[in-house]
């Protein structure tokens, strides 16, 4: 008995070895087939295309490749069609700039042109003197505009000393033998010289007589001496005598070059009484 135990034994054992073997060698297969890659049905279903071109040796994985270089292709062509509108952007540059360029030939076309009259008013300052005089005719100077400055100590007909420059607003005195000269350029700008005439012996003016030796005097007139003709409302011409300090009683009497002197004078006071400039009719 036992013996036929020890051999019922020997056979299990021997019997559960063979299993374990098996199972063993059915476990090996499995792992080394779930180590190939693309082999399960299950994982070429969840992933139709590669994630890199790496994936696999399938040709259905490789053909897909060209199909995704012919999509970049398409975006090329998009991006090529970016550069196109990249040119056109440039070539709308280049037109943004012939228009800035033609804003600026508008612009200098609109600036005012040059005015040599107002540069002239502009350029005369407080002290110069100008050799100018009002002719009669109207507001008429006998410039156009300011000529060039010269000595105040000249010999002119007409001899004016600037005391002040401004611009519209400048309000100048009007006392006797003080006038205002003022120009409005195309600028809309205004220039005011404020003037005070300098009296010059022996050269003459445009008086208005009203008979009764009663004469009124353009003192910011010349004209000459043998002129054979007046501007109205003038109707005399008168020359300048002298120019004298005024003392505190000044009258026609102070004229006179001596006692024998027979001649008719008239006195204007200027420089706000300070000075008297004796006039008589001219060749007398």
């Amino acid at each position: 008995m036992k013996c036929g135990y020890r051999r019922i034994c020997r056979a299990s054992l021997i019997w559960l070895l063979i299993s374990a073997v098996l199972v063993g060698c059915g476990r090996k297969d499995r792992d080394a087939a779930s180590d190939q890659p693309g082999t399960s049905q299950d994982e070429s279903t969840s992933s139709p295309e590669p994630s890199d071109d790496s994936g696999g040796d399938e040709p259905g994985i490789t053909l897909e490749v060209p199909i995704e270089v012919g999509g970049d292709s398409d975006s090329g062509k998009q991006n090529s069609g970016s550069d196109s509108g990249s040119d056109s952007g440039s070539d709308s540059g280049s037109a943004t700039s012939e228009q800035g360029s033609g804003s600026e030939q508008k612009s200098e076309a609109e600036e005012p042109e040059p005015d040599p009259t107002e540069d002239a008013f502009r350029s005369v300052r407080a002290g110069d003197c100008l050799p100018i005089y009002r002719t009669g005719y109207g507001d008429d100077w006998s410039q156009p505009k300011p000529p060039e400055p010269v000595s105040c100590r000249g010999n002119y007909g007409g001899l004016f000393y600037v005391t002040r420059t401004g611009g519209s607003g400048l309000i100048c005195p009007n006392g006797l033998a003080e006038d205002s000269w003022r120009y409005s350029a195309r600028s809309g700008q205004t220039t005011t010289l404020c003037l005070k005439r300098i009296w010059v012996k022996n050269y003459c003016v445009l008086a208005i007589d009203s008979g009764n030796q009663r004469l009124s005097f353009g003192l910011s007139t010349a004209v000459g001496c043998d002129a054979d003709r007046v501007p109205k409302p003038y109707n005399r011409i008168m020359v300048v005598s002298d120019v004298y300090r005024a003392p505190a009683d000044a009258h026609a009497g102070h004229c006179k070059k001596n006692p024998y002197d027979t001649r008719p004078y008239w006195v204007v006071l200027v420089s706000g009484g300070e000075d008297m400039v004796c006039f008589t009719y001219p060749n007398t």
